[in-house]
């Protein structure tokens, strides 16, 4: 049984929303969604359409829906690398034939929960998450400029929040002809374990101790989605601002 909780907020200083989510089947473009499942299979993503981009919204959008249609409970690292790829190449095609390129482009961070097993994918800088007890730690990795640095050691992981070069990407969703999303496996979700989804308009002014301590102050997940957006206003997020917050239910 999950829990979840979700909201799509357009932000303080953007006059247009590129972000979307899908959550229990649902693609959100604005507001709240909360509810609870029986199943022991779940899936949510987030995706946010690239700035710069005229048509980040209608990729983002895309993308989720197209997401919707996964079969999560039959669907291993393959499937959803597949998945994504066909999306991938379902969006150039769209540019292609429109004359459009260039403009439907969008990152994407998901989840599939199968009972005791998570596969996280991303393909950009949208973020995964997980909350166990008090303790965070991120799932995903950015595709990055900034993360490509500090994997060939040329810039230390504490700077790369502040460099001026941090929103700039390598990999998402219509661009190139191979997504090459990061796909990966783990076999220990827990009763408890709180994973958190979001966009770069959360995860760019929140550390992780900040977004960790909100998870744990609050057992409301719809109240804690509320005080992680407003804690991003409040430090000055310029950006759209998505974030879900998926909870393992059962005895811990």
């Amino acid at each position: 049984m999950f829990r979840y909780a979700g909201l799509v907020d357009i932000g303080v200083h953007e006059d247009h929303n590129d972000d979307r989510a899908l959550i229990d089947g649902r693609v959100l473009a604005d507001g709240k969604a909360e509810g609870s499942t029986d199943s022991s299979v779940f899936h949510a993503a987030v995706c946010d359409g690239v700035g710069g981009a005229k048509q980040g919204a209608r990729a983002a959008q895309l993308t989720a829906e197209k997401l919707g249609t996964l079969d999560a409970e039959n669907a291993g690292i393959p499937e959803i690398k597949n998945l994504i790829e066909k999306i991938n190449l379902e969006l150039l095609e769209i540019q292609n034939a429109e004359g459009t390129d260039g403009e439907l482009i969008t990152t994407v961070a998901g989840m599939v929960a199968n009972g005791d097993g998570l596969i996280v994918y991303n393909a950009g800088d949208s973020r995964v998450y997980r909350q166990r007890g008090r303790f965070i730690r991120l799932l995903s990795k950015d595709h990055s400029y900034v993360q490509l640095m500090v994997d060939m050691g040329k810039l230390d992981a504490g700077d790369a929040k502040f460099h001026p070069k941090r929103n700039i990407i390598n990999k998402c969703i219509g661009y190139e002809i191979k997504a090459a999303p990061r796909v990966v496996e783990f076999d220990d979700l827990l009763a408890g374990d709180v994973i958190m989804l979001c966009s770069d308009g959360i995860s760019d002014v929140l550390e992780d101790k900040e977004i960790s301590e909100m998870i744990s102050q609050h057992t409301d997940l719809a109240e804690c989605c509320g005080a992680l957006r407003d804690a991003a206003v409040s430090k000055g997020s310029f950006d759209n601002m998505t974030v879900l917050l998926v909870r393992k239910e059962g005895a811990e």
